[in-house]
């Protein structure tokens, strides 16, 4: 073995004795080194395998308040049918329990679809991708609630950018428990904000 083999067992076991963890290295001049915020944990909202900043048009769907006539503690459908050419990424925020029904259109390319909200939430839909993320706070999860429950603000943003790297290119209300992005027909939504 050669001298450095030998000493690198001491020097673990000397390091792993020690009171505290080790001191970070210095960051070399001129190289930025960013820390994490000291507010919500983003982990459990990290989509596993997405590259950041993700490569597609973001937009944001509100689920607003719960439908008028839905029981209690029963999961609230709401459809989402994306009809934008190209990759497409969806963040989706509700209040209550909610199953999202995701249609892409032909030509659209989901690259990502995170659901996120206070209640349980559940993604369902055909050609979605390998990037999907359900989380809720009811389940502990303190980077899922409902995103908008105070307009879209600083917590709107904060979560765009942590999960997926990007702000959002625009922000959908659903109107009577559907939404439909992009298209021009009559039954195309537009964009309530950005």
């Amino acid at each position: 073995m050669t001298p450095r083999l030998l000493l690198l067992p001491l020097v673990c076991l000397l390091a792993a004795c020690g009171e505290g963890a080790p001191a970070p290295e210095a960051a070399p001049a001129g190289e930025v080194v960013a820390s994490a915020p000291a507010g919500v944990d983003w982990s459990r909202c990290h989509v596993p395998g997405l590259s950041l900043p993700v490569a597609a048009r973001l937009f944001v769907v509100d689920g607003g308040e719960p439908v008028p006539d839905a029981e209690p503690g029963r999961e609230s459908i709401r459809r989402v049918d994306v009809l934008v050419p190209g990759p497409v990424a969806l963040l989706m925020t509700a209040p209550d329990a909610t199953a999202w029904h995701v249609r892409p259109g032909p030509e659209t390319e989901l690259r990502a679809v995170v659901a996120l909200g206070d209640a349980p939430q559940r993604i369902t839909g055909q050609r979605l991708g390998q990037h999907r993320l359900e989380r809720s706070a009811a389940f502990g999860d303190a980077c899922a609630s409902y995103l908008l429950a105070d307009g879209p603000g600083p917590a709107l943003g904060e979560a765009t950018d942590q999960v997926f790297g990007k702000p959002h290119d625009a922000l959908y209300r659903l109107r009577v428990g559907s939404v439909v992005i992009g298209g021009t027909g009559p039954l195309s939504d537009r964009p309530v904000g950005q």
